[in-house]
């Protein structure tokens, strides 16, 4: 089933680009496609191809390809939206406005957001970032899905859209701040929990068979959101971020 559709959408690329060339190769005086002779739905579809990557490096991506975790972004507009119209227009500029290095390429922008929740964290709470980095937990390991999908990941969905209103209304940007928060949250559990947890059933088993560090139980999922809560805790961060790191912050998912 994969194959055919893989093979069902290259069709309907090289389809599309062999109707939008007709279009986008015929320059004006001032190197800009003449599109007046065209149709609304060829126009519509010249448009659609370089909808997801919009602005990313030539040979990177293929125009109008789907990117890891898309699908879960899209889903809060989809929600809250009024139409299925509403929501596209919406999620477009959010993917090409607001963190198009989160869909561009390689994603460097989620990978710059990770380095940036270790680097936050180390700054805001020292003693749980040493505690982490000691069992081997960066964050490329616990908070891949928080950051990509700005905590859409984590239920419920309500909740979701609490947070992402305050994510809209002061920066998308501040979500690194929303994912150390929730660490923050968890401190406690993080530091006074046992050094290894049982995952099975038999003691006979040997002790590296039938162990797991615990961090990585704790961090394999973060808590059902609070979304007051953790904006609480990060508008309290926001002053012990040094102006340079909170720069990268603003600046990391473009």
């Amino acid at each position: 089933m994969a194959w055919k559709l893989h093979d069902a959408k290259e069709e309907r690329a090289e389809s599309l680009s062999k109707s939008t060339n007709k279009l986008t190769h015929t320059a004006n005086a001032h190197g800009s496609p003449e599109l007046q002779n065209s149709t609304p739905t060829m126009k519509s579809r010249a448009r659609a191809l370089t909808l997801t990557t919009e602005g990313s490096d030539v040979g990177t991506s293929e125009p109008g390809t789907y990117v890891q975790g898309m699908n879960v972004l899209a889903a809060p507009f989809l929600y809250a939206a009024r139409s299925e119209a509403e929501a596209f227009v919406a999620f477009h500029r959010f993917i090409t406005v607001e963190c198009p290095g989160y869909v561009r390429g390689a994603m460097d922008g989620v990978h710059k957001g990770l380095a940036l929740v270790d680097k936050v964290l180390a700054i805001v709470d020292p003693k749980l970032s040493l505690y982490l980095i000691g069992k081997g937990m960066n964050a490329e390991l616990y908070a891949f899905p928080s950051v990509l999908t700005l905590c859409a990941c984590t239920p419920p969905l309500p909740e979701v859209l609490r947070l992402w209103d305050f994510l809209f209304a002061y920066g998308a940007h501040l979500n690194i701040l929303c994912v150390v928060a929730q660490l923050v949250i968890l401190r406690t559990s993080i530091l006074s929990s046992p050094r290894y947890v049982n995952t099975t059933r038999s003691p006979e088993l040997p002790r590296k068979t039938n162990m797991e560090a615990s961090p990585t139980k704790i961090l394999r999922s973060f808590p059902p959101l609070q979304a007051e809560t953790i904006k609480a805790v990060a508008l309290s961060l926001i002053k012990k971020i040094p102006d340079d790191v909170y720069a990268e912050i603003v600046a990391h998912a473009k």
